[in-house]
């Protein structure tokens, strides 16, 4: 995916057109940059005094194309561009291509005075996204066919980008050269300085919660239309704001005067969720509290709580005494299909709601009884629950972090990444486990520093359990106690497994070994411990496999994976970084 500039996208100033051709790009390779309503400032002599390009493509092998973008009727009379607004019949005379010009002259100027040597191409389009113009149609000397985008380009436009930059080139008769990394970090460093964005991950944090709040109230409407349905599966993959609708569905009952269970797995998110204000009719448990109120007067033994309440309530509860005719459960994927029959027979009796929110993709957890392993939610799901619904839309993680955590969803949704930009993943690979220490200190360092993070906003996760982690025995990081619960003033470092439901605005994955990275169990750990960053994930893999290996492991991923740890970090949308 491209990366976009700014990180978070508002109105697009009313304009439809905006929004299609940003959607489009974003269709775009990660060696594309895209300026957004890019502002400048001129002398008032060679150039304008001001302007704005809707869009500057970047490429470091291509160039660079300022492109003005046009939506709605569209005519070319007594000499003049016309545009029709589709809402008001409206008919207006528009500048398109020498609002282009005056963009592209901008800023070549600005590259000219300020780059040594190797100016990229800057070449200008005119993309009019609501009409088809087709190719031999007559058209004014200043609008050549070949750097005009139509309708027909909103689909996949990197052909015809392509086209718009060899045409340049011919013209300018300058021949296709690329620029360094270097360079091209040289040529958007110049272009930032009059560019409107400030890209920290506070920013980024800032425009998620805003996109979360708009896509959330949006997905609301699903429960309206859910209203009159008693019985409902809620399936999404991580980030699709299913924990949110949980809890909409479960305070839309109270608000009615009815009572409700709201059910989750996570002993965290259980204290997270209990530290919040909730309607005095909604009253929240996992298994472990709903045994305790249950099964009073037994001695309840935590290492024997969950099989014994299983067998209690399955075989021994009538359910004479049930308080809770409305039963929401979180993570049901996490729940053996014989408690979610009985939480079913329990609703049906008492007519109240049954409602499940789940993702098959984060069951990492199993238990088994007489050397068999319970069969878990999906399964029991697919087979007894007739309305059984879809969230696609990614509304936690910026589209960076989503391209991650979707390199683990079979099947992936073309909308599921948000439209929210921030900065891609990192993977940091180290050869010796005495490294990975010094790795993460790294992290908290520039998290709290650099982007002066507070402490509650960055979490430590293992992909293994805190007994086997590199860093379980660590008792302090980069001069910060460490703790294995959340606590005031520590760095929190937990497994995946114990951090499901919850997130944090930045997030390492640590014990990550490249031998596993086949591992079906590794991959969902990955995929939910990536997922619980909202603004930025950092990964540390320790590089345990010689470069004889690489070839067989990377072919198990896919055909298209180099057989290189750049190649994994690129399979995963993440960027590669060695560290010791």
């Amino acid at each position: 995916m491209a990366r976009f500039y700014p990180a978070f996208v508002g109105d697009f100033h009313g304009s439809e057109g905006e929004r299609l051709a940003y959607h489009a790009l974003e269709t775009l390779g990660d060696d594309y940059t895209v300026f957004h309503s890019y502002c400048w400032l001129g002398d008032g002599v060679r150039t304008a005094a001001q302007g704005e390009a809707d869009f500057l493509v970047l490429h470091p092998q291509r160039g660079i194309l300022a492109i003005e973008v046009k939506a709605g009727g569209i005519a070319y009379e007594n000499g003049a561009w016309q545009q029709t607004n589709r809402n008001t019949g409206e008919t207006h005379v528009i500048y398109p291509f020498q609002q282009a010009e005056r963009s592209r002259q901008r800023v070549l100027a600005e590259l000219q005075k300020r780059m040594q040597q190797n100016v990229p191409l800057v070449g200008k389009a005119v993309w009019f996204t609501s009409v088809q113009i087709p190719q031999g149609k007559p058209l004014p000397l200043e609008s050549p066919r070949d750097i005009i985008l139509d309708a027909d380009d909103l689909r996949a436009p990197k052909e015809r980008l392509e086209r718009i930059y060899a045409y340049w080139r011919g013209i300018l008769h300058i021949p296709e050269r690329t620029q360094s990394p270097a360079e091209f970090r040289q040529t958007v460093q110049i272009l930032q300085p009059v560019f409107r964005i400030v890209e920290t991950l506070a920013a980024v944090s800032a425009a998620v919660e805003q996109s979360t709040a708009r896509l959330t109230n949006a997905q609301f409407a699903l429960l309206e239309y859910l209203r009159d349905q008693r019985t409902a599966a809620i399936h999404g993959a991580a980030g699709t704001g299913k924990s949110l609708l949980a809890v909409e569905k479960a305070r839309m009952l109270a608000r009615e005067g009815q009572k409700v269970l709201y059910l989750c797995f996570n002993e965290f998110l259980l204290e997270r969720l209990r530290s919040c204000r909730w309607d005095a009719n909604i009253t929240i448990h996992n298994e472990r509290t709903l045994a305790e109120e249950l099964m009073t007067g037994r001695e309840l033994r935590i290492e024997t709580v969950l099989r014994e309440f299983e067998e209690f309530f399955q075989n021994e509860y009538d359910g004479t005494e049930w308080a809770y005719p409305n039963i929401i459960v979180d993570e049901a994927q996490d729940f053996p299909s014989a408690l979610l029959e009985q939480f079913a027979m329990l609703a049906e009796l008492y007519d109240g709601a049954f409602y499940l929110f789940y993702d098959r993709g984060q069951t990492i957890l199993s238990r088994r009884v007489e050397g068999q392993t319970l069969q878990m939610a999906p399964a029991w799901i697919d087979a007894h629950m007739d309305c059984r619904l879809v969230l696609y839309r990614n509304c936690r993680n910026t589209a960076e972090i989503g391209r991650t955590v979707g390199s683990f969803i079979e099947r992936r949704h073309k909308n599921y990444l948000s439209d929210v930009h921030g900065k891609r993943p990192c993977a940091v690979f180290v050869s010796q486990t005495e490294a990975l220490a010094q790795a993460a200190a790294d992290f908290v360092r520039r998290m709290r520093s650099a982007e002066r993070l507070e402490l509650r906003d960055i979490v430590i996760l293992t992909v293994s359990t805190l007994v086997k982690s590199v860093l379980g025995s660590l008792t302090e990081l980069a001069g910060i106690p460490v703790s294995h619960k959340p606590e005031e003033g520590k760095l929190w470092l937990t497994t995946v497994r114990r951090y499901k439901g919850l997130e944090a605005k930045a997030v390492l994955l640590v014990d990550v070994c490249v031998s596993q990275l086949t591992n079906p169990t590794c991959q969902r750990l990955i995929y939910v411990g990536s997922s619980r960053a909202t603004a930025y994930l950092e990964t540390l893999f320790l590089n345990d496999v010689s470069s004889e290996e690489y070839p067989a492991l990377t072919a198990q991923l896919g055909e298209e994976v180099a057989p290189t740890p750049q190649g994994i970090a690129s399979w995963l949308g993440m960027e590669c970084r060695a560290n010791g």
